[in-house]
Order: structure tokens, then sequence, then C-alpha cells
């Protein structure tokens, strides 16, 4: 048996659904549970938060987790990248006020829950700054005047409009992903890779191995 940790609400449904397609028929109902399995009761599943499906991975609680790129790599997650799901996809971006002078500012303070991503990219950009840690709504850092611009995901842009905010510059792609503890992978190597089989189509590519 494979244990899965997945990241609650719509990346769990959209991966489940995959599954679904795939001939992988989840028990019915289940999906209420914290714990549940498909049919064959090869597969079990737990759902936690996005935050903590890399500890659950890293610790062998589960054998693999699908999360975002974006929390693998606040989390520096020591373990395999085996599949990119293709859900969830979005970009991961630096906004705020039409009005700001970020390019011309030689210091700026920036809002984001992603504050490793976000130093690094400061880093990379060459430009100083710093970085405050909000759990939610950071779109109303700008707004309220706690930073001068935020590090974001971005969908389709509303949430920004909403709050009189534009893409300044686009950091990276970010999507959902299928990881797995190293020694797992090794372990159960036929379990995992068939499952990846089902999974895949032409167009997914296998990140690492």
């Amino acid at each position: 048996m494979l244990t899965i940790a997945l990241s609650k609400g719509r990346v769990a449904n959209a991966f489940l659904e995959k599954l679904r397609v795939r001939g992988i028929a989840i028990e019915p109902g289940s999906e209420k549970s914290l714990q549940f399995y498909d049919s064959s009761m090869q597969l079990k599943f737990i759902l936690v938060k996005a935050d903590d499906v890399p500890t659950y991975v890293q610790s062998a609680v589960a054998e693999l987790g699908v999360v975002g790129s974006d929390v693998l790599k606040e989390y520096e997650f020591d373990g395999y990248e085996l599949l990119d799901l293709k859900i969830g996809s979005c970009k991961l971006c630096l906004a705020g006020p039409a009005t700001h002078a970020y390019y011309e500012k030689t210091w700026v303070t920036v809002a984001s829950k992603y504050p490793k991503s976000t130093e690094l990219f400061l880093k990379n950009s060459g430009k100083l700054g710093t970085v405050i840690k909000l759990n939610g709504s950071v779109e109303l850092g700008p707004v309220v005047g706690i930073s001068d611009v935020i590090v974001d995901l971005v969908e389709s842009g509303r949430t920004l409009r909403d709050n009189n905010l534009i893409v300044i510059e686009e950091i990276e792609d970010v999507s959902t992903r299928l990881i797995s503890n190293p020694v797992a992978y090794k372990t159960k190597f036929e379990a995992i890779n068939l499952l990846i089989e089902r999974l895949r189509n032409i167009e997914k590519e296998i990140l690492h191995v």
C-alpha cells in the first residue's frame, strides 16, 4: 500500500479526479474523512494543510505527496519531485500599485506568504529591501502601507485588480507536483512508478528520478 499526503481543497479534488479518469476508484463518501482509501485498498490518502505535505513525506509517514512547487521551495524539500501534475498552474509574481516606481527605488519593503522565495528574488535582482511575512490578505500590504509591494501567487489577476495592484514582474511558474520520500521511492519503486505511469500522458514530464 502507498500512502499519499494530499493538500486539502482544490488540489486534492483535482488529483482525485485524475485518478478516477485513469480508472482508480475512491471509496464513495470516504473523502469526507481525513483518511480514506481507493476501492482496491492499494492507496491510502491523508488530507493535510499544504504547508504540512512535505513534512509528512520527508518524515516517511507518507511515501508520496501532492503539493505546490511554491510550498516545496519555501520548505526546502529534501526529496524527489517525480511529476508535474499540471494542477493549479499559476505564477509567483511581484505586484504593487501602478504608481510605485519599483525599479527606481534603492530599498523596498515586500509583504509575502513566501519569505524565502522573496528574499531569493531580491538577492538575484540585486535589490535591497525588507521582507514581511503575512499569512493572508497579502494584497492589503501596499493598500494600508505595511509594504511597498508584494510577492504572491497570481492566477487570473482579479484580486490584484480589486485592490488596484498590477503585476510588476513575473518571478516563476508554479504548479502542483507529485513528490516522494527518497527511501520510499527505492523500497516501493515498482508501485510508485506504476502510479506515475497511470498519471502520465504524453505532455507530462518526470522531473527527478
